[in-house]
């Protein structure tokens, strides 16, 4: 699902933006494009992401939607404004732990393995930059996150 309004207030450009199902089955992202600036509520964060209550495969192509817009700066749900960059970053992060617990459950890994190794594995490219805040912290929610992609990716549930 995909749709798109757009306001004008005050001689302002607003659109809003929904691209599909994300950290919710309701991201919003608000979008004012001669500033040149996103909102994206907690479906991009300047932490770990909680994908406790999120569609990890659905974020990933919702955030691949929302970089088709011509924005320079993002207002997170949590964190400092970034730059577009940091998007390919925390899409990458879902990318990569989405992958990783699909090869590890064909090998048939426990998750408590899985957990161990991928944090391992993704940590070198990932924790320092999911790392910043004293919450969120990569440590503190990889293991959760991997464990929601193998319930709600491989498992399905």
């Amino acid at each position: 699902m995909s749709s798109t309004t757009t306001l004008q207030e005050g001689g302002r450009e607003i659109q809003l933006h929904v691209f599909g199902r994300g950290h919710t089955d309701g991201d919003l992202f608000i979008y004012l494009p001669k500033e040149k600036i996103v909102a994206t509520g907690d479906a991009l964060i300047d932490w770990m992401p909680f994908m406790n209550d999120g569609y990890p495969e659905d974020w990933v192509q919702t955030l691949s939607a929302l970089e088709n817009l011509d924005f320079a700066q993002i207002i997170p749900g949590h964190g400092t404004v970034l730059p577009k960059s940091n998007l390919a970053f925390f899409r990458g992060y879902m990318t990569d732990l989405i992958a990783a617990v699909r090869k590890a459950a064909g090998e048939g890994a426990s998750l408590q393995e899985m957990q161990k190794k991928i944090s391992d594995d993704l940590a070198p490219k990932y924790e320092k930059g999911m790392s910043k805040y004293p919450i969120g912290q990569y440590r503190d929610r990889v293991g959760v996150n991997v464990e929601m992609v193998l319930k709600k990716v491989v498992k399905k549930a």
